[in-house]
């Protein structure tokens, strides 16, 4: 039963009043006539008379004399009064202390018979004249009446047709016990713990039924069929618990397969054409007829396990979950790992409303806020808002399971239901006259106005159920709210799910042109430059086509696909994505056709951690990036000082550009050569491809015996050399120092060589193979023969100065490292300025959230102005303070020096002074305070120098 098939309000509160002097009555001549042991002879008909108030007929259900453990004793008793998954209640008799019924509550729960799935959120207590409700979950204090005063009670007694409100975090909760109770299903009736498909983005996913095996694909389709019967057994669809009863009383483990094709077929035929004999309890079931029931499966016989775990999870409240949380969690039963993973790869609300809130939610939630608050908003105002919503189309082209378009549905339905609520309130009369409504006119929202693209048939036939069970849902908080909502059985539309490959599929073809927007959204899949299949490159090439870029990622496709679009009509998109679409190569390559077609940045979620959906997938660093053409629009944009904490709003003045910062909307492309003259050429230190042989791994001990070895020993500095201060040696026989005659004479050298030559001869690659001929060198020598500079390829996101550090020739740079000469220092007091770091942070590439330093994106288009002589000396000296700060604790590494948490004083006052000769030296009056005023120097300066 749903709250709208329970009594009504006002029903309720005249029952309960009823029930309170009735049983007053009754204490009172208990009293007179010296009436004892009442429990035993009257709690069931308190409970029962108390669940009648709500329209509850306790005969249909099983909720009274619970056998259950003890914790205590690890004996049996009797609960007696228990409905899965909402109440346990226990009755003393007559001016019986309730502390130890609390007691007795608790030894219950704890006695290991009350499975996950049914433990109850309220406990009710009573000696007939006190009632207690606790609510299990918190340390509230409980609400304790006196009988007489019931229905002054009435809201806190809601549990029990469940119509109370669940948090969030509840729905999660339940969401994730329900996903464990099906997976334990799925796996009960293939009676093989074993069974294990990819799901999710593997692109191995079954595209259809026949892509995977018989059995299988059967029991799928089932699981599919057991949710609907199962989520419909708590939500109104029919009687409560209709389908645990027939379970339950009808069934055995031998009969219940052929029995559930019976019940399939049932369901599928309208109620004029059923067979006239039909058991009690299979004719209260409706006509569902959709796609749900259509098709004949072959059902076999199931084991006892098979029945217990389907009576189990008739047990569950399944009215308690998120339709979208368990909808992401339910097509990963298939999933050996996910399986195993209790419930830890969903995708919370909260992710999914930062894309579908300022691309769509958000306007629609504050125009209705507006209407409702203003007193004069007219009839027509509220028609034509509920009217716009109802016009759009509403699409996720990567749906999945369709968590996404589970909650853009939900949340337009409570929209609209606030906006019917206030405009019944208002003209439900007119000049004195009554106005006619009809709640099939008024409510205007579809499921047919949403359609998803997904490439697995498997997550789309649960988006399809799923779409109607929040369609359900929905309904019920309608009726909740005004006692009436549209009847959906049988099932006349249904959510548009299309099954195929998202960046083959003609999306002009598929999708309607609707009367008002199209709203694109979503979660595509992240796959990156060297992680893509050959079919994954194929189907990027087919999209982007001569515009391809080896370095975008797959889920560049989906933007391409939704700009092409939108060239016949109107809307606004927005896609989570991995965040290296922002950074780096990849920027121009994706945004420059993006901003051509027309096309400005509408909000933007700076780099943060997404909780994945994908089995054994860590959380990933993501971006969400919002798209409109409507240019008079004020942008938004929230940053994340912690990648996995609250984002905070930032203050925009210019404009979202491609970087996600507030700035001018410049792309940044690579440069073979600098485009300062003041900065030096980079390169990359050498690089040796040796097996291990000639940089052997840090601590292993120099060759002290072999002194003809040892004439060819050098320091040698990697990137985590160069940053953690790790000794570490190489042998270098690149120099006009080496005698090939040492080989023969050092055993150590001989044995080196000989160990590189064989690796690099039985290298996969050519190139690698041809240096086989010369194994004392390292493959790419490019070691300077001044004073060079060394600079680590990647650098934590949380340093607040990108790290580098001045050798002599003598220390051999390797190729985790790039390098540049630097005779006065001028290199590196520029790149140890803040603002490099600013600029390496807005346009560079990262790994993760690392900084990735590239000599041709981040180096040569640093816009180091032309500088003089004064300013060239300013920024010198400073270099050389922040050098002489580090040198005040020789015994630090780079690493220990710039902790986050504790740079030294010194160190950070010559930064400052670095800083000020740096920012007055690109135009600035002063140091620069802050990430946002060094952005507008860099771009401006990158603008001058680039026209």
């Amino acid at each position: 039963m749903s709250p709208s098939d329970y009594l009504d309000r006002q029903t309720s509160l005249q029952r309960l009043r009823a029930f309170g002097h009735r049983w007053t009555t009754t204490i009172t001549n208990w009293r007179e006539s010296g009436e004892t042991a009442t429990e035993k002879k009257y709690a069931q008909s308190f409970w029962a008379d108390l669940l009648d108030c709500f329209g509850i007929i306790a005969a249909r259900q099983r909720l009274f004399e619970r056998e259950a453990s003890r914790a205590s004793t690890g004996k049996h008793g009797w609960i007696d009064f228990f409905m899965p998954g909402a109440a346990i209640g226990e009755a003393k008799s007559l001016d019986v202390d309730l502390t130890a019924a609390a007691g007795q509550i608790d030894d219950y729960l704890g006695g290991g018979t009350i499975s996950q799935a049914e433990f109850p959120r309220y406990a009710i207590l009573t000696n007939f004249e006190t009632i207690q409700i606790h609510k299990l979950d918190t340390t509230d204090s409980a609400v304790v009446f006196h009988v007489a005063d019931i229905a002054a009670h009435y809201d806190d007694l809601l549990f029990l047709i469940g119509a109370d409100t669940l948090s969030r975090e509840e729905e999660e909760a339940a969401s994730i016990t329900a996903a464990e109770l099906m997976a334990d299903l799925y796996v009960a009736v293939l009676g093989d713990d074993e069974v294990d498909e990819p799901v999710g983005d593997d692109p191995n996913v079954p595209a259809s039924p026949e892509d995977e095996d018989e059995r299988e694909a059967t029991t799928s389709i089932l699981m599919t069929r057991l949710l609907f019967l199962l989520y419909g057994d708590d939500a109104g669809l029919w009687e409560t618990d209709l389908f645990y009863r027939w379970v339950d009383q009808e069934t055995t483990a031998a009969s219940l397969g052929p029995q559930l094709s019976q019940l399939f077929e049932l369901l599928n035929t309208p109620v004029s054409r059923r067979p006239k004999r039909l058991p009690d309890l299979l004719a209260r079931f409706p006509y569902v007829n959709g796609s749900i029931f259509a098709d004949e499966i072959g059902m076999e016989y199931f084991t006892p396990e098979t029945r217990d775990a389907l009576l189990a999870a008739c047990r569950f409240r399944w009215t308690s979950i998120s339709v979208s949380v368990f909808g992401a969690m339910f097509q990963l039963v298939k999933s050996k790992e996910a399986r195993r993973a209790a419930g830890e790869h969903y995708t919370s609300e909260t992710n999914i409303l930062k894309t579908l809130g300022p691309l769509f939610l958000d306007d629609y939630q504050a125009r209705a806020d507006r209407l409702i608050r203003n007193k004069s908003s007219r009839l027509k105002d509220f028609d034509a808002l509920m009217d716009e919503m109802a016009a759009n189309i509403y699409v996720d082209p990567a749906a999945g399971s369709g968590n996404f378009l589970n909650l853009a549905y939900a949340r337009l339905r409570e929209i609209e239901t606030a906006l019917i609520v206030e405009k019944r309130q208002r003209f439900t009369t007119t000049g004195g006259s009554a106005m006619t409504l009809f709640i099939e006119a008024e409510q205007k929202l579809s499921i047919d106005q949403f359609h998803g693209f997904e490439i697995g048939w498997w997550p789309a036939k649960i988006a399809e159920t799923s779409m109607f069970l929040v369609d359900h849902q929905a309904n019920q908080k309608l009726a909740k709210a005004i006692g009436e909502a549209p009847e959906r059985l049988p099932i006349t539309i249904t959510a548009h799910i299309h099954t195929g490959n998202a960046l083959r599929l003609d999306w002009r073809e598929v999708l309607p042109l609707p009367k008002g927007k199209t709203f694109i959204f979503g979660n595509p899949p992240f796959i990156g430059q060297y992680t893509k299949t050959d079919e994954q490159t194929a189907d990027m090439k087919h999209v982007w086509g001569t515009d391809y870029d080896g370095y975008l990622d797959y889920v560049t496709g989906w933007h391409k696909k939704a700009i092409d679009l939108y060239r016949e009509r109107s809307g606004e998109f927005s896609f989570v994505t991995t965040n290296s679409i922002t950074q780096g190569q990849p920027v121009p390559a994706l945004f420059r056709p993006v901003f051509k077609a027309g096309w400005v940045i509408k909000f933007a979620h700076r780099t943060f951690s997404w909780d994945s959906q994908a089995p054994g997938q860590a959380a990933v660093h993501c971006v969400i990036v919002g798209f409109t053409k409507d240019t008079t629009i004020k942008p938004r944009l929230w940053d994340y000082p912690d990648v996995k904490g609250e984002p905070v709003e930032q203050k925009i003045t210019q404009g979202i550009n491609a970087y996600l910062i507030d700035g001018p909307n410049i792309l940044i492309t690579k440069r073979s050569k600098v485009l300062s003259p003041e900065l030096g050429t980079v390169i990359k230190g050498s690089q040796p491809t040796d097996g291990g042989n000639l940089v052997p791994k840090a601590g292993t001990p120099r060759p002290t015996h072999d002194s003809i070895a040892m004439k060819y020993v050098r320091y040698f500095v990697g990137a985590k050399e160069l940053i953690n201060g790790t000794d570490r040696w190489c042998f270098w026989m690149a120099g006009d120092d080496f005698n090939p005659g040492d080989l023969r004479k050092s055993a150590v050298l001989r044995d080196v060589t000989q160990a590189v030559q064989k690796m690099r001869a039985e290298s996969k690659k050519a190139p690698t193979r041809e240096q086989a001929a010369t194994p004392h060198r390292f493959t790419e020598i490019r070691q300077f023969e001044k004073n060079y500079l060394a600079i680590p390829s990647h650098v934590s996101e949380n340093r607040r100065y990108f790290l580098a550090q001045r050798f002599d020739p003598e220390v051999i740079c390797g190729n985790a490292n790039f390098q540049v000469e630097d005779p006065d220092g001028l290199q590196f007091a520029l790149i140890s300025s803040s603002i490099f770091i600013t600029w390496q942070r807005a346009v560079g590439g990262r790994i993760k959230s690392d900084l990735r330093f590239a000599n041709t994106l981040t180096w040569n288009t640093f816009p180091t102005p032309e500088l003089t002589d004064k300013q060239r000396s300013a920024i010198i000296t400073g270099g050389q303070k922040v050098l002489g700060a580090r040198a005040l604790h020789p015994d630090r590494s780079l690493a220990d020096h710039y902790n986050p948490l504790a740079m030294s004083p010194e160190l950070l006052s010559a930064h400052r002074a670095l800083d000020k000769a740096v920012d007055t030296a690109f135009g600035a009056p002063r140091v620069l305070k802050n990430e946002r005023e060094r952005l507008e120097v860099l771009f401006a300066r990158y603008a001058e120098m680039t026209e």
